[in-house]
């Protein structure tokens, strides 16, 4: 029986990018670090969303997410006035590849690209 969401999981090269990002761009704080399969793995807390980043090997390959590839093309958070959220995480560093749009449904969202080439969706509901 699913309960719920229990985490996200990013494979990284550069472990301590990815977690300067998070806690930079999200207020993001390091739970524990330790190892598994013999790579580091950091858990993350952000906002609630339990994120795990794992290590890997130098020369491992990337999927390129936004393109059609196998694979996690990304994750979103939930915000609150999405145009305002932007303005706010443009000025701790964050870049947009989508930009706050409102879909065809009204549905508001927007793009950022993350560590890893991961992209992070924002998404405000109304």
């Amino acid at each position: 029986m699913i309960t719920g969401f229990d985490h996200i999981h990013i494979i990284c090269g550069n472990m301590e990018e990815a977690v300067q990002y998070f806690e930079k761009i999200f207020d993001g704080r390091v739970v524990s670090r330790g190892e598994s399969r013999g790579f580091p793995l950091i858990r993350m807390d952000v906002h609630g969303a339990p994120v795990a980043l794992l290590g890997t090997e130098p020369g491992a390959g990337q999927l390129i997410p936004g393109k059609g590839s196998r694979g996690l093309d990304h994750f979103g958070f939930k915000v609150k006035d999405i145009e305002q959220t932007a303005v706010d995480l443009k000025k701790r560093g964050a870049k947009f590849s989508i930009e706050p749009t409102v879909t065809p449904s009204g549905l508001k969202i927007a793009f950022i690209d993350g560590p890893e080439g991961t992209r992070i969706e924002l998404v405000e509901r109304e």
